[in-house]
């Protein structure tokens, strides 16, 4: 099976969005909330963390929530304050998943085309990306606030490979951890999917990934079997 370009998904696919959130709760907390104590501030954080739904809840109505239940050190902080800040800072504790950028250097190497599609706004996930310094080593980066279309909508799959000039969606394969945004959505579209486990659990019915991944770095030895798999395939032809 001939693979042509690889297209990888953002937040915990190429970067560690779970440590990038502790990090910045952390952060969030000393700056607006009154949490006196380690087990008082680990539980907001937990709350905050179980609000968050992972990001993919509403921003606004996040901090809505988070600013009528949790003890506030300043009464007359605003709601908008609080989304000015996660705007301002979140993307400053961005980082890298294990061997992210030395196996996008592998697969460029092997004259893969490769690409990013994300949700997320487009202000937002474009700082994530340059903060981590990725945009290099990327052809296409797609953000749904971007082009106003998201996972798990083939259209935006689509886009990508118009953008890596892949006439065939069966040549290219999506990485990512969302079993509904990324695998079913890339599926839908047509493309083959990696699976990177250990972010969010299986509950998609009725679809299954064509292969799963446990780190980023697994991708090069999934690469060398299907190297070999086609090589022995043309040798037998």
């Amino acid at each position: 099976m001939s693979v042509e370009a690889i297209i990888f998904d953002l937040d915990n696919t190429l970067i560690h969005r779970k440590q990038a959130f502790a990090a910045y709760a952390e952060r969030f907390v000393e700056r607006f909330i009154v949490a006196e104590g380690p087990e008082k501030r680990e539980a907001v954080i937990e709350r905050m963390r179980l609000a968050d739904q992972d990001g993919y809840r509403d921003k606004r109505e996040l901090y809505t929530e988070l600013h009528a239940d949790l003890e506030l050190k300043n009464p007359d902080t605003t709601v908008q304050e609080m989304l000015g800040f996660w705007y301002g800072e979140f993307h400053k504790f961005t980082v890298l998943m294990d061997g992210a950028k030395e196996v996008l250097s592998e697969l460029r190497s092997r004259g893969l085309k490769l690409g990013i599609i994300t949700n997320g706004s487009l202000r937002s996930q474009q700082a994530k990306i340059d903060r981590v310094m990725l945009r290099d080593y990327v052809d296409s980066i797609i953000v749904s606030g971007g082009v106003h279309i998201e996972k798990p909508n083939p259209r935006i799959f689509e886009l990508a490979l118009q953008e890596l000039e892949i006439a065939d969606p069966g040549h290219a394969w999506y990485v990512g951890d969302h079993p509904t945004n990324d695998i079913r959505g890339a599926q839908s579209a047509g493309l083959h999917t990696i699976w990177l486990e250990g972010f969010m659990p299986w509950e998609e019915k009725g679809i299954v990934p064509d292969d799963q991944i446990g780190s980023l770095r697994e991708i090069i030895t999934w690469l060398d079997r299907q190297s070999y798999s086609a090589n022995t395939e043309e040798g037998a032809s």
